[in-house]
């Protein structure tokens, strides 16, 4: 092996771990040009021990990262970012690419599986060829203030060998809502993007990047302009240019401009005819259209196309398991649910990890009047050594929305035993705890609670950790009460649950909120703890909490409460808390009228 890994850096400190320890086992050299980094960036790359080097920026992404290949002293360089990862089952793939004696190739493009919102989801992520792999001393340099090109020496100008694509992964978080916020990315492209723009008006790919950032922020008006003005030099060999099309449909089809979306999917494809993901396009529309049949007919062509060639390539499973989802959806709607269960399997079956398919098949399989054991044992059999938390989180979550506790804290402990982020292990406590709870396990629940770390859990255990208190043995408050981590972030549960309490006790409570507007706000805390107890069957419980509603002023209490009850079961109480919202505060709401509806036909029905 003769290979140095070549970045360029700037506060980095959350992500570098990640990325130098997915390419260690296989570098021989790291070189780490740092462009201004305040935070311990630079500890951590001397930590795998880099080779550090200092560059003071100068607005071109190109101008740093050829001074990282100069750096470079081994026969091959391998191009990440730190918000990059290897995917390190490719290792024997990536090795032979630069162990090949044999090849005239000099650059590699690889494949970059980028994430995008809020978590990093594995079946929901987007495919581009970046170029990774670089031949070194063969006078390659990159071009441009961002998204920087790569142009060859002339003695490799007509070299047809010279640039290849390979099957190698590499993960990309860098396009996370989080990220993005932190660094200011869109703000910071988009300023490189102008200035390149505002020496070449006409560059079709700077128009085309700007027009990214403009779809990434969801103003998909000023993003089709720009990506219009790219397509009038529009050249199909470019590399971007069939993505190019794949925006100019999308953008259209969100926009509802139907007749333009099928314009360029039909241009696309004389132009792209295995571009499967702009026939999946179509195929969405049709059903968003309600025009079944025309869209069933173009999502099985997108089968019999297959995958997109990689060169092209930007969704993931557009020629077998999200079409095969989408078929699936289109049959429910037509309530032909035999033809939905076997598309939802052949889903599953492509790709278990479909987390998509495993919310529908429950649906699909709760009409066809499967009993709880069938349905867990027809999930479990998409289940395999490479099952990841999500789904193990999910079916969880499946299960205890059936109230099967006990199998929905199995599948919680399952998650456990393969989690390895910090965000999933407080969710997984979080349910844990939850599932224990509604089992009356109050200690162990309690113990549970104690284990979460992240706020957001924090604050959805906090009714739950009281209530093992209040009904569990020897539990003590200190923990809760006086460790920061773990201290009281919402004053109003605080507040309800200490009147909750007083009620307990038979004490005169004085009101929570004396007018409506801060009424509302308690609102929704007091019908948090009320949930709660109603799902547990603490009737009496349940009964002296609903005293803490004559504390609040707010008109919209009895539907809330005859929401509550409809959403438990209750349909008796149910219609009779929608009469009195009417009757009492003239209020109803287009759900709470088709709740009303559907306990009424119940009541008829006894």
């Amino acid at each position: 092996m003769s290979l140095s890994l070549c970045m360029i850096v700037k506060n980095e400190e959350n992500v570098l771990d990640r990325c130098l320890e997915s390419v260690k086992h296989f570098v021989d050299e790291i070189i780490i040009v740092d462009t201004g980094s305040t935070d311990s960036t630079v500890q951590i790359a001397k930590k795998y021990g880099a080779r550090i080097f200092y560059y003071k920026w100068d607005g071109s992404f190109s101008n740093a990262r050829n001074c990282s290949l100069e750096k470079a002293t081994k026969k091959w360089i391998l191009i990440m970012d730190a918000d990059d990862e290897f995917e390190k089952e490719d290792t024997d793939k990536l090795l032979g690419l630069i162990n090949n004696e044999d090849n005239n190739t000099n650059v590699y493009f690889l494949q970059t599986l980028s994430y995008s919102g809020k978590r990093p989801i594995h079946n929901d992520v987007t495919m581009n060829l970046n170029i990774r792999l670089i031949r070194n001393k063969e006078g390659y340099k990159f071009v441009g203030n961002i998204h920087e090109q790569i142009i060859p020496s002339p003695k490799h100008m007509n070299n047809p060998q010279a640039v290849k694509i390979g099957n190698v992964r590499f993960y990309h978080y860098g396009y996370l809502n989080e990220v993005i916020d932190a660094k200011n990315k869109r703000n910071r492209n988009m300023d490189l993007i102008q200035k390149e723009l505002d020496k070449k008006p006409d560059s079709s790919f700077m128009l085309f990047n700007m027009g990214n950032e403009y779809y990434a922020m969801a103003q998909y008006e000023k993003a089709l302009k720009y990506y219009m003005r790219s397509y009038e030099n529009f050249v199909p060999q470019e590399g971007f240019s069939s993505k190019l099309i794949l925006r100019l449909v999308s953008c259209n089809q969100i926009l509802r401009n139907f007749e333009e979306e099928y314009k360029f999917i039909n241009k696309g494809l004389e132009y792209y005819p295995n571009f499967t993901e702009l026939e999946f396009m179509r195929g969405n529309t049709l059903v968003g259209q309600g025009k079944y049949l025309e869209a069933i007919n173009s999502l099985n062509k997108c089968i019999e196309m297959g995958e997109s060639p990689i060169e092209i390539r930007e969704l993931i499973g557009v020629g077998s398991y999200r079409t095969y989802y989408t078929l699936c959806n289109v049959y429910f709607d037509l309530r032909d649910y035999d033809k939905a269960l076997y598309y939802c399997d052949k889903t599953l079956k492509v790709n278990p990890k479909y987390i998509k398919a495993f919310s529908k098949f429950p649906q699909i399989m709760g009409i066809k009047k499967f009993s709880i054991g069938e349905m867990k044992s027809k999930l479990d059999s998409y289940l395999d050594v490479n099952t990841d938390e999500e789904v193990y989180l999910f079916l969880s979550d499946v299960f205890y929305s059936q109230n099967r506790f006990g199998i929905s804290y199995d599948y919680a402990e399952k998650a456990e035993k393969v989690c390895k982020d910090n965000y999933y292990t407080s969710k997984i406590y979080y349910y844990k705890g939850v599932c224990l709870f509604y089992q009356k396990k109050f200690n162990e629940a309690y113990e549970s609670f104690q284990k979460i770390t992240e706020y957001d859990f924090i604050d959805k255990a906090f009714y739950y950790s009281m209530l093992c208190i209040t009904f569990g043995n020897n539990i003590s408050t200190k923990n809760l009460l006086v460790d920061n981590s773990k201290g009281i972030h919402n004053d109003r549960k605080y507040l309800v649950y200490m009147k909750f309490e007083d009620l307990l006790e038979e004490k005169k409570c004085t009101p929570l909120a004396e007018d409506k507007e801060s009424s509302t706000e308690f609102s929704e805390a007091i019908f948090n703890l009320l949930a709660i107890l109603l799902k547990i069957n603490y009737f009496d419980e349940f009964e002296k909490g609903l005293q803490l509603l004559n504390l609040i002023e707010d008109d919209n209490v009895l539907l809330y409460l005859a929401k509550l009850y409809y959403k438990n079961g209750y349909m008796n109480l149910a219609y009779d808390e929608f009469l009195r919202t009417i009757k009492i505060y003239d209020k109803i709401d287009v759900e709470g009228l088709e709740m009303m509806k559907q306990s009424l036909q119940f009541k008829l029905k006894l």
